[in-house]
């Protein structure tokens, strides 16, 4: 019964263990079911993240713009990505399995050991990322900078099975580099050797920097300056002492031209003159100030003797004003001498001249002594022009030229001329003509005009001198002035003479000079063109001269001239224009005697009470009041009608030799 008990018992509990063991186990395959189902999900879940990753990796690897390649510890190629491709100019299946440094690097070969040797020295070190930078070629001789990351990549079991090498093309980065290093170096070079001093100071005034050039002025050394010297340490105290002054007064302000005097290291001392610029950080607080320092030793040398100099000049002036004081007070007296023994000279020579006309004209006057006689008168003439050319020269000299003016035309002007030249000029055969009348007509001025004719008749009478073929031309323009009322009046002689040798044109002008030419070929003073210089000048006017040897001269002056507004009725009378050519007087000949007589009679009848002032108007060449004049008088006698013809047609050679025949 125990024994049925018993096995009843382990019966039981046998089935007890039977159905627990069935349950755990059911439940436990129920639980690896639910974890495989789990661990299948969490693998796929997983293969999908490296899957991804796989193809970001990828994807990187493909677009990278950086050179990447993976490569074994033998230095064979297992990849490169499409960047590297493009760059080594080599495809990716042709790479692979190549030699790194050989074939892609394409290293020389005699070079490949040490660029081998520097990329085997990766595997001993213990950084991830090892940095080199080393030269590779791109196609035969295209040399490229390249810095290379490198990471080792290991197996399993912890042995390095591959390197990845990711690179970044540095060679423009490197030749910027270069590029900027010698810019600086040339900078460097420029601011050390340059011809001024160079340095700057901190706000406690200390030497931060300077540069060679003004280190070699002191004799110091850099380190010897260079944040141990204030300025003061090199200035004089009474320079320190100005530049503490001026910087108290601008503190921080740009400084120029300050001159100061700096002591050498051997206590010798040098001028400089100092431009400073100060400098400020963001907030406008002052950080340095850079100065540029001039040596000016050798100008304040300079300087010194030029004082000294001018001192000496302005003694030499005050001794040479004295010197033109008494130069000038002679050449007054010089002057007023001049001045009046050619009047009392002019006196007895009038005489002289008279005489040998009336001696000229008396018929009983034997014929041997005619030739003496006309030579007395002509040595008269010509020694009474020298005379007044000495006079007239003396009253410039002395300031005692006074203007006169006058109402005149330019016509009026002309005819004058014209009677003094023409017949002068017909006797040489020489062609006397004013070029263009058409512009002096209707033409009148207030001026002096004795003075412009006075310069008229020595140019034209240098003219008729030193001309011996050929022509004279007067030609008169007229240009708009710069005030309304002026006119600029350009008188022009032409001549086809002698000419003046091109050295010779600047003394022409002056006083008692004469060309060699015109020296040996007339006698003369020499005073003419000086008088008429000297004249020009005084009108406010300019002259100037051009001339070929044998080729002739041209003398052009421009005076200013008042335009007249209202003119005179008298004057529009006096001024119809006559003959503007000698040739028109070159047919005249010797005028018959029996004229001559026939007017001598009219002048010197009783009824005829206006003898002297009609001779008077001749002489001044008057015309238009002159035939007013012989209008008056009541007389039918032939000589008045003869007179009226010649005057009317304007025959100046029959005038000059009646006015010359008679006595006033």
């Amino acid at each position: 019964m125990i024994e049925q008990i018993i096995s009843i018992g382990i019966a039981s509990t046998l089935l007890y263990f039977a159905y627990f063991y069935h349950n755990a186990y059911r439940r436990e395959k129920k639980l690896r079911k639910i974890l495989f189902r789990k661990n299948l999900i969490n693998a796929e879940e997983i293969e999908r993240v490296i899957r991804e990753k796989e193809k970001q990796y990828q994807d990187i690897y493909d677009t990278a713009n950086s050179i990447i390649i993976r490569w074994s510890p033998d230095f064979r190629i297992h990849s490169v990505n499409p960047y590297a491709e493009e760059f080594f100019q080599m495809a990716k299946d042709k790479a692979e399995g190549k030699d790194l440094v050989l074939d892609l690097f394409r290293i020389p070969f005699e070079k490949s050991n040490e660029i081998k040797s520097l990329l085997w020295n990766i595997f001993h070190r213990p950084e991830q990322n090892i940095r080199q930078e080393f030269d590779v070629y791109v196609g035969l001789d295209d040399k490229r900078t390249v810095t290379w990351s490198n990471r080792i990549l290991k197996n399993e079991f912890g042995y390095p099975h591959e390197v990845l090498s990711i690179g970044i093309d540095i060679t423009n980065r490197k030749i910027a580099e270069e590029n900027l290093m010698k810019s600086y170096e040339r900078i460097l070079d420029l601011y050390n050797n340059a011809p001024c001093g160079y340095h700057s100071l901190d706000k406690d005034n200390i030497l931060v920097s300077i540069n060679d050039t003004e280190l070699d002025w002191l004799g110091y050394s850099r380190e010897e300056i260079v944040g141990n010297f204030r300025i003061n340490d090199l200035l004089t105290p009474s320079s320190f002492e100005k530049f503490q002054q001026i910087i108290h007064s601008f503190p921080h302000e740009t400084l120029t031209g300050v001159e100061l005097e700096f002591v050498r290291k051997d206590k010798s001392t040098f001028f400089v003159s100092l431009n400073s610029i100060p400098t400020y950080d963001k907030n406008g607080n002052f950080v340095i100030s850079k100065s540029t320092v001039f040596d000016i030793t050798d100008r304040k040398l300079a300087e010194d003797k030029l004082n000294d100099y001018s001192q000496k000049i302005q003694l030499q002036n005050k001794r040479l004003q004295k010197a033109v004081e008494a130069a000038i007070k002679a050449n007054q007296s010089k002057s007023v001498f001049f001045s009046k023994i050619t009047h009392e000279l002019r006196t007895p020579l009038h005489a002289v001249i008279g005489f040998s006309q009336i001696l000229e004209k008396d018929p009983n006057l034997p014929d041997h002594l005619k030739g003496y006689v006309n030579s007395l008168y002509e040595n008269g003439v010509h020694l009474l022009g020298m005379i007044n050319d000495i006079l007239d020269l003396s009253k410039i000299e002395a300031g005692k030229m006074t203007e006169t003016r006058e109402k005149f035309s330019l016509v009026q002007l002309w005819d004058t001329l014209f009677s003094m030249f023409s017949y002068r000029f017909a006797e040489k055969q020489i062609h006397f003509e004013l070029l263009k009348p058409d512009t002096i007509e209707n033409r009148f001025y207030e001026a002096d005009l004795q003075k412009i004719r006075q310069i008229l008749v020595n140019l034209l009478g240098n003219s008729l001198k030193f001309t011996n073929q050929g022509f004279v031309n007067l030609e008169i323009q007229i240009k708009q002035g710069l005030e309304p009322n002026i006119d600029l009046v350009c008188f022009t002689v032409k001549d086809s003479g002698i000419g003046i040798p091109k050295d010779q044109l600047h003394s022409i002008f002056e006083a008692f000079q004469q060309t060699e030419q015109g020296s040996s070929y007339q006698e003369g003073t020499g005073l003419g063109l000086s008088i008429s210089h000297q004249l020009v000048d005084f009108l406010g006017g300019t002259i100037q001269v051009e001339s070929e040897l044998n080729q002739g001269s041209t003398f052009v002056f421009e005076l200013p001239l008042l335009r007249l507004i209202e003119i005179p009725n008298d004057l529009i009378q006096k001024s119809k224009i006559g003959p503007t050519n000698s040739k028109e007087v070159w047919h005249i000949t010797k005028v018959d005697e029996k004229e001559k007589e026939f007017v001598q009679d009219f002048l010197n009848s009783e009824e005829n009470q206006f003898r002297n002032e009609i001779l008077q108007l001749i002489k001044i060449q008057n015309f238009g009041q002159l035939l007013q004049l012989l209008g008056k008088i009541p007389s039918e006698a032939k000589g008045k009608t003869i007179l009226l013809e010649k005057v009317k047609n304007k025959r100046y050679k029959f005038l000059i030799d009646l006015v010359q025949s008679s006595s006033l």
